[in-house]
């Protein structure tokens, strides 16, 4: 299962949910877990505010490199993950729609229409509802 998290410039929220997933499913090799950007990017590391919440909850994450979504990526992943309705039209504009419905919002897997908050507070607010998305989708993921 290749799975694609995306939010604006993939240096918070998508990174955020990539290493969240990660450790959810550490030692299961089928799966491929990456994050990118909707917007064009000129790279760059996590956030420091993110990267300070994924220390403090125990979340491994490496150095990153910010991309954005390419067309191509739309053919590479099974779902394409993204934080806000705003991620889903600029992805959908990138990638020529969703045929294959592939495209959602993390917290649909909650049955929530709700976006991702960049919650500058700590990012408590942005960890919890990411965790609480990953952990549904992934259970969604299961027969």
């Amino acid at each position: 299962m290749k799975i694609l998290f995306v939010c604006s410039g993939n240096t918070g929220r998508s990174p955020m949910a990539e290493f969240v997933f990660k450790k959810l499913v550490a030692g299961d090799e089928n799966f491929v877990i990456e994050s990118a950007a909707s917007k064009p990017t000129s790279g760059g590391d996590l956030h420091e505010g993110i990267a300070a919440k994924l220390r403090a909850e125990n979340i491994p994450y490496t150095k990153h490199n910010a991309r954005q979504i390419t067309a191509a990526d739309y053919q590479k992943f099974d779902k394409i993950i993204c934080m806000d309705s705003g991620n889903i039209a600029q992805v959908k504009e990138i990638c020529g729609g969703d045929p294959d419905d592939k495209i959602k919002l993390l917290l649909s897997y909650c049955g929530e229409n709700a976006d991702i908050p960049w919650d500058k507070n700590g990012f408590a607010k942005t960890y919890d509802d990411i965790l609480r998305g990953c952990k549904a989708l992934l259970d969604s993921l299961k027969f």
